[in-house]
């Protein structure tokens, strides 16, 4: 009982003691009746009096309450920092960023945004270096009925042309549109708008070899977003060289 008293619980356990009909029922009520943070301590001061237990029956040696507590403790311990570790690790997983490309290649994310009521499509796009610092970005609206597929391929569309005219060579596009980036690297084109729009994508695509197209998460692509849902504050096209005091904060998070 010793151990128990260490922790504040004696008059429980003993009360329990007294009343219980079996083991397993006392241990269940013994359970019921902690408070939440004393479950995990209690069920490792359990483990920690069964290993003493079986050191005592096989290896006949005595533990002091005080060392089956301390032990407990300390495994408490160790499986918490474990238990907040993995934590960790399934928070990056869940969260994808934005990742730099590698040096002298240039990462050129894309997006589109629909208004009025799908009768204008906005887009966006931002080229960035291998430091995560802004090399040009664009944004701009098309008054066309469209779907929210044709509009993130017009928008990848716009964007090869961009780095075309701008003489870039080793581009790696990303887009949040994954049925985009498959089909860009599928051998069937659909006899649609959506498919007319990527057959002239994979065109200028061929021209240069170091250009390629990938799938990127939504939460990875924030930047490329804001500017498409901002492209109807400015002028269409708006080409800009410099990142906007709005989108500051948020390219400094993501270059680091």
């Amino acid at each position: 009982m010793e151990c128990w008293e260490n922790i504040g619980m004696g008059n429980l356990v003993r009360d329990l003691l007294l009343t219980a009909d079996n083991f397993t029922n006392t241990l269940f009520d013994f359970f019921d009746r902690l408070l939440l943070h004393q479950q995990p301590l209690v069920a490792m001061l359990l483990w920690s009096i069964w290993k003493s237990r079986n050191t005592k029956l096989w290896e006949a040696s005595e533990s002091t309450s005080t060392y089956i507590i301390s032990r407990a403790n300390g495994s408490l311990q160790e499986w918490s920092c474990m238990q907040r570790a993995k934590l960790q690790v399934q928070n990056q997983v869940l969260t994808p960023s934005w990742v730099k490309p590698r040096f002298g290649t240039i990462k050129c994310n894309t997006d589109a945004a629909m208004f009025d009521n799908n009768s204008t499509i906005g887009y966006g796009m931002c080229f960035r270096n291998h430091l995560g610092q802004l090399v040009l970005g664009k944004s701009g609206y098309i008054h066309l009925y469209a779907s929210s597929l044709e509009a993130e391929t017009i928008a990848l569309l716009e964007a090869i042309k961009m780095a075309i005219s701008n003489g870039f060579h080793s581009v790696w596009f990303e887009t949040d549109c994954k049925l985009l980036a498959d089909s860009l690297s599928s051998s069937i084109v659909p006899n649609t708008e959506f498919g007319d729009l990527v057959s002239q994508c994979r065109i200028l695509l061929s021209t240069i070899p170091d250009f390629t197209v990938s799938f990127v998460k939504r939460q990875a692509n924030k930047v490329a977003h804001s500017i498409a849902r901002a492209s109807l504050s400015h002028p269409s096209p708006y080409v800009f060289n410099d990142v906007p005091s709005t989108m500051y904060s948020l390219f400094l998070n993501e270059m680091h």
